[in-house]
């Protein structure tokens, strides 16, 4: 499957935000055992991330990415998040 532009940066922007999460939590501003587990900021952070796209562009949110790219913008941004703090929680 061939991602367009947007999703590509939509897929590069959830890499990012594990490695912002996963610096949150490094430096303390994130609990590790705290209410919301660090990949809930991940996923919440996607979420804004393609409203803002979808204002941006015009669309609707939630019409400029396919599901495939924001499961993989998920995952990526979840791997990047395990392999930085070394877990989830």
């Amino acid at each position: 499957m061939r991602f367009s532009r947007p999703e590509q940066f939509f897929i590069a922007a959830g890499a990012g935000l594990g490695a912002l999460a996963s610096l949150a939590v490094n430096t303390g501003w994130i609990a590790r055992g705290g209410t919301f587990p660090p990949f809930v900021y991940v996923l919440l952070a996607l979420a804004v991330v393609e409203v803002v796209a979808g204002f941006a562009t015009k669309q609707p949110p939630g019409t400029l990415f396919s599901m495939p790219a924001r499961i993989l913008a998920f995952a990526l941004g979840v791997g990047v998040l395990l392999l930085l703090t070394g877990s989830l929680a």
